[in-house]
Formats: C-alpha cells, sequence, structure tokens
C-alpha cells in the first residue's frame, strides 16, 4: 500500500572542490559542517559518500580542535598510544593508518545559515595518521545516512536529504 510521507526535504547545491595535486576544480555533493570538540569550533566542507562506512575528518583539522594528534612517522609517548591507538583502515587507494576518536558534534549546513539541519553528537570519526591524506572530511555511512534518507541529483548537480 502507498502512504504519502509528508517529510521536509533540505537540498543543497553540489559545492566546487578545487584539487591541489591535479589543478582542477570539481563539482562534488559537499555540504558546509561545523565541527565542535569542547569550545573549539569551526566551519569547513565535507563531502557526502555514500561508499564510505565511516567519517574521516583530516589530522590537520582535529589538531586545530586540540586533539594533540601526532603525524605519521613522528615519535609517541606511551599515554598518546594508549589514548589513540592506530589502526587499520581500507579504502580506495589501499589500506592506510587511522585513529579512532570521540569527536562532541558534526552540524551539517545549508549554505550559509548557522543553523544546522542536522547533528551528530559524540560520534567517533576516522583520521588517517598522514597529513594531507584527505582534502576534506567525508561523511559517510555510519552517521549522516543513519540520520536520513540521501538522494543524489546528479544532473542538477544536488543532493536531498530527507529525515528518517
Amino acid at each position: 500500500m502507498f502512504r504519502r510521507q509528508n517529510r521536509a526535504a533540505v537540498v543543497c547545491k553540489y559545492l566546487t572542490f578545487n584539487d591541489p595535486v591535479l589543478n582542477k576544480k570539481f563539482r562534488l555533493p559537499m555540504v558546509h559542517i561545523r565541527v565542535k570538540q569542547g569550545s573549539s569550533s569551526f566551519r569547513t566542507d565535507a563531502l557526502v559518500d555514500s561508499g564510505a562506512t565511516a567519517t574521516f575528518i583530516p589530522l590537520e583539522l582535529m589538531n586545530i580542535l586540540g586533539a594533540g594528534l601526532k603525524p605519521e612517522g613522528q615519535p609517541r609517548t606511551e599515554d598518546e598510544q594508549k589514548k589513540y591507538p592506530k589502526y587499520d583502515a581500507v579504502g580506495a587507494s589501499g589500506t592506510f593508518k587511522t585513529y579512532h576518536v570521540p569527536l562532541e558534534s558534526i552540524q551539517v549546513l545549508k549554505g550559509t545559515s548557522p543553523k544546522p539541519f542536522c547533528e551528530l553528537n559524540n560520534s567517533t570519526v576516522i583520521v588517517p595518521t598522514v597529513v594531507g591524506a584527505l582534502h576534506y572530511a567525508v561523511l559517510g555511512r555510519d552517521g549522516i545516512f543513519r540520520k536520513h534518507h540521501i538522494t543524489f541529483k546528479e544532473t542538477h548537480e544536488h543532493v536531498v536529504f530527507r529525515r528518517n
């Protein structure tokens, strides 16, 4: 039986990403986010990625929030190793080392609005140990996809979020 669902949708236009390696511009399903840890917060952009099983935040961004994560190759104290052990992750480019870091809040924003349409609280994010491994945050299926039905409209270059 068909039942009409009356859920408001949030539509976000794709954002332009300037790839520093290829020196090329791409239109991608990215959204504005605000990440928060304690009294520190900032806005950045994140790729909405249905192929990612987890949410990823670049090492550089986590350190802006005061995480104090050491990049690959730098010595770590025993306390640092206990607080943030390293794990293996598998991605399109192969296996790489990561930290699993608790994060207080990721707020998903539409355009310049300060009010989030989605908030992911007290989640664990994956942080690659190599500086520059990610050029932006990645919102994977462990977070935003559990709160919203997400539709990618490639021909119109926008992504649609409907609350579950």
